[in-house]
């Protein structure tokens, strides 16, 4: 028997396949840290795990990933929120709820210990009842499709119908009066512009819906700059060229969703015999949460989730005419 099986036993610490610190253990640890306590900060959560792992002589740096792993993605279900202070980044409980779609099972979200286990997201049978804990509808909680809101913030009409179409061409019309860009070196742009279902990436462009510039247009585009990759929007006219930079990766994101679907390409692909769901283009984070929330991933962009939760996710994604 290995002189640390008994502080093992006793803090729930557990490996994973590959004898690595397992996510689950740190998820845990961590929500309940933070439930517990009501706030507590992003130093003491790490000074917390290092002595209550020390035992294990684990790999440092390893764990430090792991770390932030498990906060972003403690975030990005909406157990936690962070907040900044004087002391640096700290993170509390969300209110306690259950979250519900339609389906056999309900999330359950924040400052509660009720079906707690060491899994990414904490699930309840829908049948199993608890008064304690608000109901919650899952499109409630995602609230409105976070495009039609960056539509908005940019000066953009408020569409009550439609999808992300309406932001790609908003932002046709921003990087159409944006900064000049030369095209003196082509081989460091790759755009959105091909058809097909596989993303790919843009170092290897020409690869599924990235192509080189090739004639006149407004794509979503990567701009290989010394060792750093900018995702904008070029806008092309002959031999000149402009480009707008959305303000954070995400509504990147929401544009390349826009511009697929204006070609007519699919972003989704659900098989409803299995409830495989594979996203076609990088997941904004509103639909990346619905999927956790809800399902169970099997692979970076492919999840596993039922019909109910499907229609909610596509219906903030967008489908194809």
């Amino acid at each position: 028997m290995n002189s640390t099986d008994p502080w093992a036993q006793a803090i729930e610490f557990e490996r994973d396949e590959d004898g690595q610190l397992a996510l689950a253990s740190v998820l845990h640890h961590i929500r309940s840290a933070v439930v517990e306590a009501g706030f507590v900060s992003r130093g003491k959560i790490t000074r917390g795990l290092k002595e209550a792992y020390g035992p294990f002589h684990l790999d440092e740096s390893a764990l430090t990933a792991k770390i932030k792993q498990s906060i972003d993605l403690l975030r990005l279900s909406g157990d936690i929120d962070e907040f900044h202070t004087s002391a640096g980044r700290g993170y509390a409980a969300t209110p306690p709820r259950r979250v519900e779609w339609g389906g056999s099972e309900v999330a359950v979200l924040g400052a509660t210990t009720i079906a707690a286990s060491p899994v990414t997201v904490r699930r309840m049978a829908v049948s199993e009842t608890e008064e304690t804990l608000m109901n919650v509808q899952l499109d409630d909680e995602l609230g409105r499709p976070d495009w039609r809101s960056a539509l908005v913030e940019l000066g953009g009409s408020d569409e009550p119908q439609g999808n992300a179409v309406t932001l790609f061409q908003h932002s046709q019309a921003l990087a159409a009066s944006g900064e000049r860009y030369s095209l003196d070196e082509p081989e460091r742009v790759a755009v959105v512009g091909g058809r097909g279902e596989f993303f790919g990436k843009s170092e290897n462009a020409p690869s599924g819906r990235w192509k080189r510039i090739d004639g006149d247009g407004c794509f979503p585009a990567a701009i290989r700059t010394g060792f750093t990759t900018r995702l904008v929007v070029l806008a092309i006219a002959g031999n000149s060229a402009t480009l707008w930079q959305p303000p954070s990766l995400d509504l990147w994101r929401w544009v390349v969703v826009g511009a697929t679907l204006a070609l007519d390409n699919p972003v989704l692909r659900y098989d409803r015999t299995t409830g495989a769901l594979d996203f076609l283009t990088p997941p904004p984070r509103q639909v990346e949460r619905a999927a956790l929330l809800t399902g169970h991933q099997t692979s970076p962009w492919s999840w596993r989730i039922d019909d109910k939760a499907y229609e909610t996710l596509a219906k903030i994604m967008g489908t194809t005419r």
